[in-house]
């Protein structure tokens, strides 16, 4: 979003919402009315003017910073509605593997059907997903994630702690400012899977293989 749409008044994203946090609106609104009573070449409207302005620039910053944290506010609503669920104190360090390892299949389902339906309107084969499409993300971001967990290199809230499971629980979904006192820890993929997992992933390079080879 850029800033003349937020001049403009336009909806902008702000703590997942999708428009304008309606406080800051409604203030902005009734600074808009106040400059137009005044006259323009008076101080107060000068001064009326730069706090417009002070303000638009504050609805800017909150949109883009909810933006960028959009995928780790995402990952954390996912954790937050499996803790709710799970109703458990705290958990095992390979009971969080297992869960990680379930929030990278999170739309395998999605994919499957995007695949079967694809399969179904394609005569020459199957072909990857369009990277651009909604579910080609998804896919990519699922490739992405089970890279870092077999490197032991994805980060998840720390659910080994009963504190910080707490705080996960009580967490306003969405509140990036409370979001980052979750403390995160570095997991890797669950023991009785890695084997597993290779093979999957052999067997996933060899089709990728035979596919650039038709083409």
């Amino acid at each position: 979003p850029s800033m003349s749409a937020v001049m403009a008044g336009k909806s902008m994203p702000s703590g997942g919402s999708g428009k304008i946090n309606p406080t800051l609106n409604a203030i902005r609104n009734k600074k808009i009315k106040k400059l137009g009573a005044l006259h323009p070449q008076s101080r107060k409207a000068s001064k009326a003017h730069k706090d417009l302005i002070h303000l638009d620039k504050k609805v800017f910053q909150i949109a883009t910073k909810d933006l960028k944290h959009k995928p780790e506010i995402e990952k954390m609503a996912w954790f937050q509605k499996a803790a709710w669920m799970d109703e458990k104190k705290d958990y095992s360090m390979e009971e969080l593997r297992q869960l990680a390892n379930e929030f990278t299949e999170r739309n395998d389902d999605q994919i499957a059907d995007a695949y079967q339906e694809q399969a179904g309107q394609c005569t020459s084969g199957v072909k990857r997903l369009a990277p651009t499409s909604k579910v080609g993300q998804r896919e990519q971001s699922r490739l992405h994630e089970k890279e870092l967990l077999m490197a032991g290199k994805l980060s998840v809230p720390d659910l080994t702690q009963s504190k910080n499971v707490r705080k996960l629980k009580e967490w306003n979904t969405g509140n990036v400012d409370a979001m980052k006192q979750i403390k995160t820890v570095l997991v890797s993929m669950p023991d009785a899977m890695e084997d597993e997992e290779e093979e999957e992933e052999e067997e996933r390079e060899r089709e990728r293989e035979r596919e650039r080879e038709r083409e």
